[in-house]
């Protein structure tokens, strides 16, 4: 298995790799489908932050989608990323694959150099990852109640982003 940039040959494999991966709940897989297809069209669509995993049949088994976001302080608007998607085909899981492919994507977002990334969802998986309570950082959703969890790529800010998330159009 190999992870790699999308092209535009593997967008229909992916969207079909991202149905599968939650083929157990067809709502959530559909749902799951049509938000990465309308993200992809979105101005804040980012192709270097969308990660995809191969096996040797060059099938797609694995996904991930970072999305922009901005956080809103009082005084500053800061832009962070999302994860708006992350899926392995349910063969493939427990193996470290989903792992691999936010660390890939995190890697891609540092050299971009973005300091945040925030996560709305599957938050035990993704607090063995490394990712925090953002709430304890004093950064929140529009919301105010929702969980988020929150991971700050580089080791010293001194200004770390701090405030309201705030998603594009199409995230929910």
């Amino acid at each position: 298995i190999y992870l790699s940039t999308l092209t535009e040959l593997d967008y229909d494999k992916s969207l079909n790799s991202i149905e599968e991966s939650f083929d157990d709940n067809p709502e959530t897989s559909w749902q799951a489908r049509a938000k990465v297809k309308h993200l992809r069209k979105s101005p804040c669509y980012n192709f270097e932050l969308e990660v995809i995993a191969k096996n040797e049949n060059n099938d797609v088994v694995g996904h991930v989608l970072l999305i922009e976001v901005e956080i809103n302080s009082d005084d500053k608007t800061y832009y962070g990323l999302a994860i708006a998607s992350l899926s392995v085909h349910p063969e493939l899981r427990g193996q470290k694959l989903g792992r691999g492919l936010v660390q890939a994507v995190e890697e891609r977002a540092k050299a971009q150099e973005y300091s945040t990334v925030v996560v709305d969802h599957c938050f035990d998986y993704f607090e063995k990852l490394g990712y925090q309570n953002a709430a304890e950082h004093d950064i929140k959703l529009e919301s105010g109640d929702a969980p988020l969890l929150v991971k700050y790529l580089w080791d010293n800010l001194t200004d770390a982003p701090h405030g309201i998330v705030k998603f594009p159009e199409h995230f929910y």
